[in-house]
């Protein structure tokens, strides 16, 4: 059975060796079986736990979050637990993308309204975001 270095899984996976590391400690990862010399060697099954915990990063997961599903995964464990915790995560995703539209408006407008020219005294942007302050 082919295994990977922690340099290896790193290429594989486009996650640095450090982050690997992290996740160890961080309990994401499991520990990997060492060689004599005291290196790393992780199975095939560690580059797809990997690309899970990549890909629900890029998912907005927490790794508080990341490492509840892992344990259901891991235990084969209840799929409504699995659901309230998307769902939990996607108010809070709806509840940012509000906030950024509200944002982006403020932001538009301001833009909109600004000169660009002169001393930044009485600038709608700089107000904008001293107000919102």
């Amino acid at each position: 059975m082919k295994t990977f270095s922690i340099g290896e899984l790193a290429t594989a996976s486009g996650v640095a060796t450090q982050t690997i590391r992290f996740y160890e400690q961080q309990g994401l990862m499991p520990e990997p079986r060492r060689t004599e010399s005291n290196y790393r060697r992780y199975p095939h099954e560690a580059a797809d736990r990997l690309q899970f915990i990549v890909h629900a990063k890029q998912w907005g997961f927490t790794l508080d979050e990341v490492r509840e599903l892992l344990t259901l995964q891991d235990a084969n464990g209840d799929r409504a637990e699995a659901k309230r915790i998307a769902a939990e995560k996607l108010q809070k995703i709806r509840s940012q993308i509000q906030s950024l539209r509200r944002i982006e408006a403020v932001l538009a407008k301001t833009v909109d309204e600004c000169s660009g020219e002169g001393a930044v005294a009485g600038c709608p942007i700089v107000e904008a975001i001293a107000d919102n302050a």
